[in-house]
């Protein structure tokens, strides 16, 4: 069975990037790394392919130690972000490099490749050379590469984040099929949440010196651990405001420390907020939680309505961001292409209480949960 564990690994140079991190990898698991540049998402699958060595911690799969191996001996193949192709090899040599290395029979090399080809649907391509094919084909070539060695896990890098719009749809939707990759253990580094979403039987948010949470999407995006987590997963970013709980009329506010702005808090969060004490907290509210209250439009009880000013507004298709100040403070919020706002437009904007996070200002955890 071949089971990916991490064991107090550690890796650093002249500052930590990987401090004692722990992780399981169940075989046919697809589990993904999100997370902004430079956090160590690289370095850790580096450090499972045997690229870079560990200065701490034991790696194992399969029931193996393989901390210590060189690269060729260990059992699994990795996609990186930069194709990393042969130039001077076709897309059928290049494909079947590792399948060469292990001197398979050429009958073999050439049923793996082509299935491999015909899967990722680069068959008509084989004959040509990596300068004659597209970016989206040579990602799949490189993809294929790794498809075809059947090692025991995958390690795959960023593999389609200079891709066009168009073809990471269509690559996302074959992760989802590849019946290879539910075989055995799968890592997939991404800096993009939405691939996480899609894609992640769980998901590990990458912070400094290792995860913030692991979960399964629904988890880590609505139940955020910590002001980490809740800022990198959702685009446009969730709305962050220093406040300040105060009681007035019986009823608990958030009071932004920086406007007039003031919040109530929902019924649910009173009694949790008022155990963790009174004082300062980070108010967190995500754009579509806030929403424009059109002329005649009902407003529900659990949501606050302030007035505003619109600074940006933004229309991308399906939906449209618009930006505006209230009261003082600077909100996101999404709203319908429908109707557009000019600049400095007033507008009604209605925050679902019900929806807020509120976090520790000093260490970021979520003080709800």
């Amino acid at each position: 069975m071949a089971r990916l564990e991490i064991e107090g690994l550690c890796k650093g140079w002249d500052f930590p990037v990987i401090d004692r991190m722990d992780l399981t990898v169940e075989e046919g698991e697809f589990f993904v790394v999100v997370g902004p540049s430079g956090i160590g998402k690289t370095t850790l699958l580096r450090l499972i392919a045997g690229l870079e060595v560990p200065n701490e911690g034991r790696i194992v799969l399969g029931g193996k130690d393989i901390s210590r191996l060189p690269p060729y001996r260990r059992r699994v193949a990795m996609t990186f972000e930069s194709y990393a192709l042969y130039p001077h090899l076709s897309v059928f040599e290049n494909i079947a490099s590792p399948l060469r290395a292990r001197r398979l029979p050429k009958a073999e090399v050439q049923r793996r490749v082509m299935d491999v080809a015909r899967l990722l649907k680069i068959d008509p391509l084989v004959s040509r050379r990596p300068a004659e094919i597209s970016g989206g084909q040579k990602q799949r070539t490189a993809l294929g590469r790794t498809l075809v060695a059947e090692p025991e896990a995958f390690l795959l890098d960023e593999p389609i984040s200079h891709l066009d719009a168009k073809i990471r749809h269509e690559l996302r939707a074959q992760f989802h099929t590849l019946e290879a990759l539910r075989k055995v253990a799968t890592i997939y580094v991404t800096h993009d949440y939405a691939e996480a979403l899609s894609l992640g039987d769980r998901i590990g948010v990458a912070g400094p010196g290792g995860f913030q949470q692991i979960g399964g999407a629904h988890e880590v995006f609505e139940r955020p651990e910590t002001l980490f987590v809740a800022e990198h997963m959702g685009q446009p970013s969730i709305n962050v405001l220093q406040c300040e709980l105060a009681s007035e009329n019986g009823a608990l506010l958030a009071r932004h420390l920086e406007s007039t702005l003031a919040v109530p808090v929902a019924g649910a969060h009173v009694q949790r907020l008022n155990g963790a004490g009174s004082g300062r907290i980070t108010y967190g509210i995500r754009p579509q939680h806030v929403s424009v209250v059109l002329d005649g439009e009902d407003v529900r009880a659990d949501q606050h309505v302030v007035e505003s000013t619109v600074t940006l507004f933004e229309p991308l298709g399906t939906y449209a961001i618009l930006i505006a100040e209230a009261a003082g403070a600077t909100i996101t919020a999404l709203s319908s292409p429908e109707h557009r706002y000019d600049h400095g437009e007033r507008v009604r904007l209605a925050i679902d209480t019900t929806q807020a996070f509120f976090f520790d200002p000093e260490s970021g955890r979520n003080l709800v949960l």
